[in-house]
């Protein structure tokens, strides 16, 4: 399995390129700067696509 926990990279992902994230009450979904709450799937896949079109990025 995996070593690391991939919800803390995606968030410190994010929040390196200058957003803010929030977690829910119980840590299931996440709204990334103000928008509509994600779920971890949907967390991990905008900080994936953010790498993939910015080049240098930790989860490429």
């Amino acid at each position: 399995m995996f070593e690391e926990d991939l919800i803390a990279v995606a968030v410190t992902v994010l929040t390196s390129r200058g957003h803010t994230v929030e977690p829910d009450v119980d840590f299931e979904n996440w709204r990334v700067a103000g928008g509509t709450w994600l779920t971890a799937g949907g967390l991990l896949a905008l900080a994936i696509r953010l790498c993939l079109n910015s080049g240098v990025g930790r989860l490429q």
